[in-house]
C-alpha cells in the first residue's frame, strides 16, 4: 500500500493530498459532495424553466390556427419525454442514495467518478431550458430569421450531437458507458447480457413513444417540408405527420423493436445458463408482439368498412392478447422483479423501504399503468383520429413513470440479493496475496478461529457464483471466496 501511495503522489506531480483522495474510495452512506456552482446552476435553470413555460404558455391560449400549433408541438413531444425520462432517473439515484441501495455495484460504476443525481438533474433542467427556447422560437417565427420548420431539427441534432460528441465535455465518461451499454443492447443475441443490458433495454421498453417521435420527425423532414421554400417568406402550413403507405407496418416494427432486444436478451440468457425461466421471461415479451401486431390489424380492417367482420375478430384477438400480456407482466413485475409475494403479506421478509405502504401503493399503481400501456399501444395506431391522438400523447409521459416506480423496487429487489450472497460491496483488502505469501503469519496468529467468512467481490448470479475454500493454515477454518 506504501508503494501505492508512493506512485500515485508521483503522478499528481508530488500533491499528496489529491494523490489521497483519488485513492480514497467515498462511502456509500454519506451525501455525494457537490460544488455551490452545481446547486447554483439548478437553481438558475428552475428559475428559467419556470420563466419560458409561462411564455410558451401565453402563446399557446393566443394562437388561432390549432392545426399549426398541433403539428409543431408533436414534432417536440418525443424530446419531451426524454427530459422527463432523465429527471425520474435523477429522482431514482436521490432515492437510492438515501435508502443505501449501491447502484454503483449493480451497475458496475466508479465508485469514485459516477454522475449523482445532481448531475442528473443539472442535465435535465438544462435540457428542458433548451426545449422551451427551441419551441418559443419556433412560435414566434418573426423573432428570429430561421425558418420556423427548422427548430426542432436543430434542436435534435443538438442533442445527438451532446451524446456523440468526441470532446472531452459534457461528462465524457458517462457518455462512453452509454453508449457503450447501448451497443451492448444492440448486439444482444450475439454476446453475453449484464444487469446493465437488461435494465437499459427495460427502459427502451418505457420509450417507445420516444421512437415515433423520431418517426415522425423524419416523417415530416423527409415528405412532408418543401426544402426550396423554406428560406421563404411564406407561413408554415399545417401538415400531416403521415410517412404514406408504409407508415402502419413501420409504427407497428417501432413498438416491436424495444421489446424484440428484451427478447433476445433472454433467448442468450438461456443459452449461456440453460435455465428455462429465462424462456419464461421471453414468452413475457412475445405477448407483446402478438398486442402491437393485432391492434394494427384491427385499426387496419377498421378504415376499411367493409371488413366489419374481419374488424372484429382482430378486436377480439388484441382484447385477449392484451389481457394475457397485461396479466403476465404484472406477474412478472411484483414476483420476479420486485420480489414481492414471498411471504409478510403481499411483500417479502426484507424490505429496504421503511414503510409498506409504498410497496402497495406500487403495486396498485403498475397494475393500473401497465393496462393504461396496453391502451396506448392501440391508440398509437390510429393517426386517423385527434382524439386517440391526444389521449396517446398524455398515456406516453404515465409509462414513463411507471418505469420510475418499476427502477425503484428492481433495484431494490437486486440490492437484497446481493446482500443474500454477500455482494453487496466490492472493495476488500487484497485478502488473497496475504493468503499466498503469508499463510504460516496467519495460522499462527489465528490459530483459534472456529468460525467461517464468506467474502464475494462482484454481484454474479446464483448460477454464475463458483465457491473455493481455501483453507487458513492447519486450523479449522475456512475462507470461501466467490469467483
Amino acid at each position: 500500500m506504501s508503494k501505492l501511495e508512493t506512485f500515485m503522489i508521483q503522478l499528481e506531480g508530488g500533491d499528496k493530498l489529491k494523490a489521497m483522495k483519488r485513492l480514497e474510495v467515498p462511502p456509500m452512506d454519506k451525501t455525494p459532495k457537490v460544488g455551490v456552482w452545481i446547486m447554483f446552476r439548478i437553481g438558475f435553470t428552475c428559475g428559467l424553466i419556470m420563466a419560458l413555460l409561462t411564455a410558451i404558455a401565453f402563446r399557446v391560449f393566443s394562437e388561432t390556427d390549432m392545426e399549426l400549433l398541433k403539428t409543431q408541438l408533436q414534432l417536440y413531444k418525443g424530446s419531451l419525454l426524454l427530459i422527463e425520462f432523465l429527471f425520474l432517473i435523477g429522482l431514482n439515484l436521490y432515492c437510492f442514495n438515501i435508502s443505501a441501495i449501491n447502484h454503483t455495484l449493480i451497475f458496475g460504476l466508479d465508485p469514485r467518478d459516477h454522475l449523482s443525481y445532481y448531475h442528473i438533474f443539472e442535465m435535465a433542467g438544462g435540457l428542458t431550458v433548451c426545449w422551451c427556447t427551441s419551441v418559443l422560437a419556433s412560435l414566434h417565427p418573426s423573432v428570429l430569421s430561421v425558418p420556423q420548420q427548422f427548430h426542432p431539427l436543430l434542436f435534435h441534432s443538438f442533442l445527438l450531437f451532446l451524446l456523440l460528441n468526441p470532446f472531452s465535455i459534457f461528462h465524457t465518461q458517462s457518455r462512453r458507458w452509454l453508449i457503450v451499454t447501448m451497443s451492448k443492447v444492440l448486439a444482444a443475441p450475439f454476446q453475453p447480457v449484464g444487469f446493465a443490458e437488461c435494465w437499459l433495454a427495460d427502459q427502451f421498453n418505457s420509450l417507445s413513444p420516444l421512437f415515433l417521435g423520431l418517426r415522425d420527425l423524419l416523417c415530416f423532414y423527409t415528405y412532408q417540408i418543401n426544402w426550396r421554400d423554406m428560406w421563404s417568406d411564406s407561413p408554415l402550413s399545417a401538415v400531416s405527420l403521415d410517412c404514406g403507405f408504409y407508415s402502419k407496418p413501420v409504427t407497428c416494427l417501432i413498438q416491436c423493436f424495444p421489446q424484440w432486444l428484451r427478447f433476445a436478451q433472454c433467448l442468450r440468457c438461456f443459452w449461456d445458463t440453460g435455465h428455462t425461466l429465462h424462456l419464461l421471461n421471453a414468452g413475457k415479451y412475445f405477448t407483446v408482439f402478438l398486442m402491437v401486431t393485432f391492434a394494427s390489424l384491427y385499426n387496419m380492417a377498421r378504415e376499411r368498412s367493409s371488413l366489419l367482420v374481419e374488424g372484429r375478430i382482430y378486436l377480439y384477438i388484441w382484447a385477449m392478447a392484451t389481457c394475457t400480456g397485461v396479466l403476465v407482466t404484472v406477474s412478472w413485475d411484483l414476483r420476479m422483479d420486485w420480489g414481492l409475494l414471498q411471504g409478510n403479506g403481499l411483500l417479502k421478509d426484507e424490505l429496504v423501504f421503511s414503510q409498506q405502504w409504498y410497496y402497495y401503493a406500487a403495486m396498485l399503481a403498475d397494475v393500473l399503468l401497465r393496462v393504461s400501456w396496453a391502451i396506448n399501444i392501440l391508440l398509437a395506431q390510429m393517426k386517423d383520429s385527434a382524439a386517440a391522438a391526444t389521449a396517446s400523447a398524455l398515456l406516453a409521459p404515465l409509462e414513463v413513470l411507471r418505469r420510475f416506480i418499476w427502477n425503484l423496487f428492481r433495484l431494490e429487489n437486486e440490492q437484497l440479493k446481493n446482500c443474500e450472497n454477500c455482494c453487496a460491496v466490492r472493495d476488500f483488502c487484497n485478502i488473497w496475496r496475504h493468503l499466498e505469501k503469508d499463510q504460516n503469519v496467519l495460522s499462527k496468529d489465528y490459530h483459534k478461529i472456529g468460525t467461517r467468512a464468506t467474502i464475494c467481490c462482484l454481484p454474479l448470479p446464483k448460477h454464475r457464483v463458483k465457491e473455493t475454500k481455501l483453507p487458513v493454515g492447519g486450523t479449522d477454518a475456512e475462507i470461501h471466496l466467490c469467483i
